[in-house]
């Protein structure tokens, strides 16, 4: 269960360790520079430069990679809906929208939607117009 569980997590973020281990290392550097402008020591601050850009380099290419597997799914999920309806008509305005314009409008919507419901559930809790119900079972 623990390996299904790890598989699922690697492919919903496969490069989440290279990229905290990158701007871990990047951080480190930075502090290092820091010293090394204090003491003064000019060699050891372009030395730490030049390595500072590597890892920087390194971050963005992890960043851009994780941000292509991120969208791979939604590109592949739009082509696929796009074989069957190519448009969507909005019945109010008769308006044609593409698929592409339908499926991003609906994503967006989606997470701000999951964004707003976080604040306005926990007010909701804290006010006690919401409360769990449980049922004869669980009060045992």
């Amino acid at each position: 269960m623990k390996e299904g569980s790890k598989l699922i997590q690697y492919l919903k973020d496969p490069h989440t360790k290279k990229v905290q281990h990158f701007k871990e290392r990047y951080q480190e550097l930075d502090e290092l520079s820091e010293v090394a402008v204090q003491i003064g020591d000019a060699l050891a601050y372009k030395s730490l430069q030049t390595e500072m850009k590597e890892v920087f380099f390194d971050y963005l290419t992890a960043v851009v990679v994780d941000s292509i597997y991120k969208i791979a799914p939604h590109v592949l999920i739009i082509w696929i809906i796009s074989l069957k309806w190519p448009n969507i008509t909005i019945p109010i305005v008769d308006w044609q929208i593409s698929i592409f314009g339908a499926y991003l409008v609906t994503y967006f919507l989606f997470h701000l939607g999951r964004w707003l419901v976080k604040p306005i559930k926990s007010k909701l809790y804290k006010s006690g117009l919401i409360t769990f119900r449980t049922s004869q079972a669980t009060k045992i």
